[in-house]
C-alpha cells in the first residue's frame, strides 16, 4: 500500500509505523524518522504519572514499537506500569515521580531546605547518614557538611527517653530500647511553623518489628505549652511511602499527616516520637532511623484525571478486558476522590483545599523591588511546577471535565456489554449523571475563567480572589483538546494564538508567539513575580530563557495542530504540522537539537537532563511523541470507542490522500490510507474477534456487495471502502 523507504529511514524497524502523505514524499519520511528517534532516545519506561496521556495517546497505536531498551511491547508496558499506578486510601493517585525528601506522593518539591533553615525557620530536618540520594543531599547537605541536619552532628541535641544511642552505624542512627516507653524528642535549637510541615515524615525500621497493637506517636509543644501531652498527639502509621522509594533507603516510610490535628498550628518548639509505647520488650527493641524532616504538601491535582484518561487509552486500543477489569474501580475511585475532596460537585469546578495550594506566589514583590517570602504558599499542582496554579484551578478543571466524560464512556460501555464481566458494584457511576455533571463544569468553566479582555482562560483565582493571566497557550489548547472551551471561546483562542487579535500588555503578540517556528510560546506576558518558593529570582533570567516564561516544548506543538484541525480546518493544520517539518530537517542540518541550540545560537537553550533552559525537545520531555500522532488522532480521525474503530478523515486539500502503516488496533496491524473518495485498509494479522470499522457518512465495501457505515473485518487482506 505504501512506496519502499529511502535511504531517510534506513533506521527504522520494518515493522514500525511510517506516513504516506501524496505528492509530499518528503514530510511524510521525515516525519517517520520523527517518531522513530523521540521513542527510540526515551530513557525507558517508569511509573512516573504527569506523562501518562502524552504517552498513551502517542503509543498505543504504534504497532512494532518493541523500545531498545526494553523487553515486550510498548502497549504492555504501558498496561503493566498503569496497573502498577498506587492510590492512598482516600483515593488520590500518587505521582510516582522519583525518590525525593518531599511528599511521599508527590512532586519532588519544594523540600523542606528550600525554606530557611535555622533556629526561626518554618522547616526542619534530620538525615542520620555521611551522604545519601536524592536532592535534599544533591542541592543542600553536600554543600554544608558542617550543618547540623546531616552526618553525624544530626544526632546531636536530641532527647533520650528509655533508650541509648549507638550512634550512626550503616548509614542510620543506630538506637536501642533500655525501658518503657522509648522516645526521643528533637533539639531545642530549632522550631517549625505548622503551616510549613503540614506532613511529618520518619523513615525508620524496628528490630524485631512491632507486635499488633502497639502505635506509636508523635507528640509536640506549641509556644505556650510546658509538657506533652495526648491531646497534641499523631499517631505515626506503619508504611505510607512508596515501596520502590523504601528499596532506595531500605527503610519503612511512615508520612504522618499532622495538618488535620485542630492544635497544629503556629510555631512548633519541639516534637517527640514515641518508638513503641508501654513496651519493655525482650529482647530490647532496636531502631533504625534514617530520617526525620519536615514536608510540604506537593501533591498534585492532575493525577487523577490523568490515571483515568491514560487507561481508556490502553482499554479502547488494545481491547484488553483483563486490564479493565484491573483498574476500573481505581479510575472510579479516582474520579471520586476529585468529585469530593477536589470539590469537582459543589463548585463545579475543581478548588484545592490542601494546605499551600491556595495559588498564592511564593512571594511579594514590594515597590522598591525587594521580596518578601511567603514560605508555604503557591506549592506547584500540575507539570507547570514553577506556577502555583491552585485554588480554584481552571488547569486541573479542564481535565477533571474530560476524565468525567471519559468515565460517562466506560460506564456506558460497561452497561452495554454485561458479558464483559467488568465489575460495577457499589463505586459505578450513572453515565447519563456524569454527562449532566459534566455539562454543568463547561459552563461554569467557560463562565468563570474566562477573561472577556484577552479573550483567553485565565489560569487560576487564588484564595485572596485574583485571577492570574500569564497568556497560557498551554492551558488554552488544552481547553481546545479536551473540549471544555465553548465554540466561541475556542475561536477567540485561536484569533489570539494566530495573530489575528492582538491582546494589550501582552509581551508577545502577533507572529512573534511563534517565535520558537515549531509551536507556540507557552506564555505571551512576561511574569516575574507568580511562582512558587522555589523560583525566586525569574527576573534574572531573560523573556524566553525558561520554558515556562515565554519557552515553549516541542511536544505540546500537537495541542497547537490539534486545534488549528478542529477550530480552523484541515488546511492551516497541514501549513502548521510542515513548518513544523521544516524546523526540523533545519536542526538536523546542525547536527540535531542540542547542536541547533547550542550556547544559545537560536535564541535560546535546551532543557532537559538536568539542565535549564527556554525549550523543552528532548530527556525527559517523553511528550515530543505526541507530535505525529497528529495524523492518527488529527488528519486520518483514527478514534477507537469501546467497541470499533472510528475513521472520520480530515484531509487538507494540499494533500488529498494520507495514510500510516502499521497501526495497531486490537492487537492487529493495520495499513490504512484514507482520500477524500475511499479508504483503504490492510488487515495484516488474523483478528480474534471480527474488528468493527466504523465510518462517518455512508460507504460501500468494493467486491463484497455491503454498504452503510459499520463493517465488520474478520480475515487479512486488502479491504477497500468507497463513498
Amino acid at each position: 500500500m505504501f512506496p519502499e523507504p529511502t535511504d531517510l529511514m534506513e533506521d527504522i524497524p520494518a515493522h514500525f509505523p511510517r506516513f504516506f502523505f501524496a505528492g509530499h514524499e518528503t514530510d511524510a519520511q521525515w516525519l517517520s524518522r520523527y517518531l522513530w528517534y523521540h521513542f527510540k532516545s526515551r530513557g525507558g519506561a517508569g511509573k512516573c504519572l504527569f506523562n501518562q496521556e502524552y504517552v498513551t495517546t502517542s503509543d498505543m497505536w504504534m504497532g512494532g514499537a518493541i523500545h531498545p531498551r526494553l523487553s515486550g511491547s510498548i502497549q504492555d508496558i504501558h498496561r503493566h506500569m498503569l496497573r502498577s499506578i498506587q492510590l492512598d486510601a482516600e483515593g488520590y493517585v500518587h505521582t510516582h515521580q522519583h525518590f525525593s525528601h518531599a511528599h511521599e506522593q508527590g512532586w519532588p518539591f519544594p523540600m523542606w531546605t528550600q525554606a530557611p533553615p535555622g533556629p526561626e525557620g518554618p522547616t526542619a530536618g534530620w538525615h542520620f547518614q555521611d551522604d545519601g540520594p536524592g536532592w535534599v543531599w544533591q542541592h543542600s547537605l553536600r554543600h554544608y557538611p558542617d550543618s547540623p541536619h546531616g552526618r553525624a552532628k544530626a544526632i546531636e541535641g536530641w532527647g533520650l527517653q528509655n533508650v541509648r544511642s549507638l550512634g550512626i552505624v550503616d548509614k542510620k542512627w543506630q538506637l536501642v530500647a533500655t525501658g518503657p516507653s522509648p522516645a526521643i524528642t528533637t533539639p531545642t535549637y530549632v522550631t517549625v511553623d505548622a503551616f510549613n510541615a503540614p506532613f511529618l515524615q520518619l523513615r525508620w525500621t524496628r528490630t524485631p518489628k512491632s507486635p499488633a497493637g502497639v502505635r506509636p506517636y508523635v507528640e509536640w509543644l506549641g509556644e505556650n505549652d510546658t509538657d506533652f501531652s495526648a491531646e497534641r498527639r499523631v499517631y505515626i502509621p506503619s508504611g505510607t511511602g512508596n515501596p520502590d522509594y523504601e528499596g532506595v533507603s531500605k527503610t519503612t516510610h511512615s508520612l504522618i499527616r499532622m495538618h488535620r490535628h485542630p492544635k497544629w498550628k503556629g510555631r512548633i518548639r519541639q516534637i517527640r516520637i514515641c518508638l513503641a509505647p508501654g513496651q519493655v520488650a525482650k529482647p530490647p527493641a532496636k531502631f533504625a532511623i534514617d530520617s526525620f524532616f519536615t514536608v510540604y504538601d506537593t501533591r498534585h491535582t492532575i493525577n487523577n484525571p490523568i490515571f483515568i484518561l491514560a487507561c481508556w487509552n490502553a482499554y479502547r486500543w488494545t481491547g484488553d478486558l483483563a486490564f479493565l477489569r484491573a483498574v476500573v474501580n481505581k479510575m472510579r475511585t479516582a474520579l471520586r476522590h476529585q468529585q469530593t475532596v477536589m470539590g469537582g460537585l459543589e463548585h463545579n469546578h475543581i478548588r484545592n483545599p490542601w494546605v499551600g495550594h491556595d495559588g498564592l506566589a511564593g512571594f511579594v514583590v514590594n515597590p522598591d523591588g525587594t521580596k518578601t517570602m511567603r514560605y508555604g504558599h503557591g506549592i506547584g499542582n500540575n507539570y507547570w511546577d514553577l506556577m502555583p496554579f491552585g485554588w480554584d484551578d481552571m488547569y486541573a478543571t479542564s481535565q477533571y471535565y474530560a476524565a468525567t466524560v471519559t468515565m460517562a464512556d466506560v460506564e456506558q460501555a460497561l452497561l452495554d456489554h454485561p458479558g464483559w464481566n467488568v465489575p460495577r458494584g457499589a463505586l459505578a457511576f450513572d453515565p447519563a449523571e456524569l454527562r449532566r455533571h459534566a455539562a454543568a463544569v463547561k459552563e461554569t468553566a467557560n463562565r468563570k475563567f474566562w477573561n472577556p479582555d484577552a479573550g483567553r482562560f485565565i489560569a487560576c483565582i487564588d484564595k485572596d480572589g485574583q485571577p492570574h493571566d500569564y497568556g497560557y497557550t498551554f492551558l488554552n489548547l488544552d481547553a481546545i483538546w479536551y473540549g471544555i472551551a465553548s465554540d466561541e471561546h475556542a475561536r477567540a483562542i485561536m484569533d489570539w494564538v494566530t495573530g489575528k487579535r492582538i491582546v494589550k500588555g501582552d509581551t508577545s503578540t502577533g507572529a512573534d508567539i511563534y517565535h520558537w517556528r515549531f509551536g507556540p510560546r507557552a506564555t505571551t506576558k512576561r511574569n516575574v513575580e507568580w511562582y512558587g518558593q522555589g523560583w525566586t529570582a525569574p527576573e534574572s533570567i531573560r523573556w524566553g530563557g525558561q520554558i515556562q516564561d515565554g519557552g515553549a516544548v516541542l511536544g505540546f506543538a500537537f495541542y497547537d495542530f490539534w486545534a488549528y484541525l478542529h477550530v480552523l480546518g484541515p488546511d492551516p493544520a497541514w501549513r502548521r504540522m510542515t513548518d513544523m517539518l521544516k524546523w526540523e530537517r533545519e536542526v538536523w542540518a546542525e547536527g540535531g537539537y542540542r547542536k541547533y541550540y547550542e550556547g544559545g545560537k537560536h535564541g535560546t537553550t535546551l532543557q532537559g537532563g538536568g539542565t535549564a533552559g527556554g525549550i523543552g525537545v528532548d530527556h525527559e520531555f517523553w511528550e515530543s511523541s505526541l507530535i505525529p500522532s497528529i495524523v492518527i488522532h488529527g488528519f486520518l480521525g483514527l478514534d477507537p470507542d469501546a467497541t470499533g474503530l472510528c475513521i472520520r478523515p480530515r484531509l487538507p486539500k494540499a494533500c488529498p490522500e494520507i495514510g500510516v502503516s502499521d497501526v495497531l488496533y486490537r492487537n492487529v496491524r493495520l495499513d490504512i490510507k484514507a482520500g477524500d473518495k475511499a479508504i483503504v485498509i490492510g488487515v495484516k494479522d488474523q483478528p480474534s474477534d471480527p474488528l468493527q470499522m466504523v465510518l462517518e457518512g455512508r460507504w460501500k465495501r468494493v467486491g463484497a456487495g455491503e454498504t452503510g457505515s459499520t463493517f465488520a473485518l474478520n480475515s487479512p487482506g486488502v479491504h477497500r471502502f468507497e463513498r
